[in-house]
């Protein structure tokens, strides 16, 4: 077949357009290394809801509790310092349970577990021995369908209080008694399904004050109290108005000593940054991208500059992403995507399970009832 035929001409133009390809492939954004790897797979109760990390038995390891909606338990997983844990514990609390919150509520130095309970409509707080176990719970009864346990010294008393959101538009106080005992307090409207909530103090007067990601179709935003000191709060203000916000978390993003706001929505997989202006005011909402139904968040340093990052469990596409930051203070996209074996993944917690001095990772499969454990690769250097 001689150069100058019809097959070579359509051979040099396929190679050309090849070419091109290949080199807009290049400019593409490019997600971030792949800075984590599957550690290990735990099983743990049915119905995983929400993960965090604590040392609950004070041996310097971080632990792990995962809040069993399915069958009414907590796991407690001990942490071994070398990224694996020991064989979970279960604990039969109530029914549906959805979140969990460790604070000290008698004040004895030894971490306790607060536990909503949304079938009995009450919240359960277990006392602490110090060694990994816990006394009998002690529970106080709350208005309809408790979704979330916020803790805080609301009344500086010294005693930690609870403030509870119910299903049904309200967000109850609970003020401690140092025994892990509560007296009720103010009621406060707030937007119905307010499924997640953060306090911190936003104006910086001492004060705590708590926001919370009302999701409700018709009233969605983050609702903002301010904290009078006294266990009471001003009328709420509204951020981020008709954006769905699913799941709130308070962080310093940027390093200027002023708490941030960071949420997942409910519409169009994005998250949002609402950066401080410190005195109870924030700059509008900045999206940024995410898997497909982002659904609970955490913030941390997951790559090795000094920005904080963002961490997202994506419950409609059975992933978590990890989002980083770029050197200008923006986030990167595309974000780096693992597949989560088990799928429908609800929660996520983080902590540095193997004293690498790095953030890793825990998920849950709320369908197959485990967690995975993802441990940060070493392949950067600070």
């Amino acid at each position: 077949m001689k150069p100058g035929s019809d097959f070579f001409r359509h051979l040099s133009w396929a190679g050309l357009y090849g070419a091109v390809l290949l080199l807009s492939a290049c400019d593409l954004p490019q997600p971030p290394p792949d800075l984590f790897y599957k550690f290990d797979v735990m099983p743990v109760g049915q119905g995983p809801a929400h993960l965090l990390t604590a040392d609950l038995n004070l041996d310097g390891e971080p632990d792990l509790v995962s809040t069993n909606a399915k069958n009414g338990t907590l796991t407690l997983l001990y942490g071994k310092g070398d990224g694996s844990f020991h064989a979970g514990l279960t604990i039969n609390v109530a029914a549906e349970p959805t979140m969990s919150a460790v604070g000290d509520f008698n004040r004895d130095g030894v971490p306790d577990i607060a536990i909503n309970s949304r079938g009995t409509e009450r919240f359960l707080v277990f006392l602490g021995k110090g060694n990994g176990k816990f006394l009998k719970p002690i529970p106080t009864r709350t208005g309809k369908v408790p979704l979330n346990i916020i803790l805080g010294d609301y009344n500086q008393d010294g005693n930690l209080d609870a403030a509870v959101t119910l299903t049904f538009d309200e967000m109850e106080l609970y003020l401690g008694t140092g025994n892990g005992h509560f007296k009720k307090g103010e009621t406060y409207l707030t937007g119905s399904r307010s499924f997640s909530g953060v306090t911190e103090d936003f104006n910086d007067d001492g004060h705590l004050d708590i926001a919370l990601a009302a999701s409700s179709s018709n009233a969605s935003s983050v609702r903002l109290f301010i904290g009078n000191g006294d266990g009471t709060f001003q009328k709420p203000k509204r951020l981020a108005e008709k954006l769905v916000p699913l799941a709130i978390v308070a962080s310093d993003m940027n390093d200027d000593g002023k708490i941030d706001l960071v949420f997942a929505a409910g519409q169009g997989d994005n998250l949002y940054l609402l950066t401080s202006n410190g005195d109870g005011s924030f700059k509008d909402p900045v999206a940024f991208s995410a898997g497909g139904g982002p659904f609970a968040l955490i913030t941390g340093h997951f790559d090795p500059d000094k920005l904080k990052d963002v961490a997202v469990a994506n419950s409609r596409s059975s992933t978590f992403s990890i989002v980083v930051r770029n050197a200008n203070g923006t986030f990167k996209f595309p974000t780096r995507d693992y597949v989560i074996e088990g799928g429908t993944v609800l929660a996520i917690t983080s902590g540095d399970y193997n004293h690498s001095g790095m953030s890793d990772i825990v998920v849950a499969s709320n369908a197959k009832h485990t967690i995975e454990i993802y441990l940060q690769r070493r392949v950067f250097t600070n």
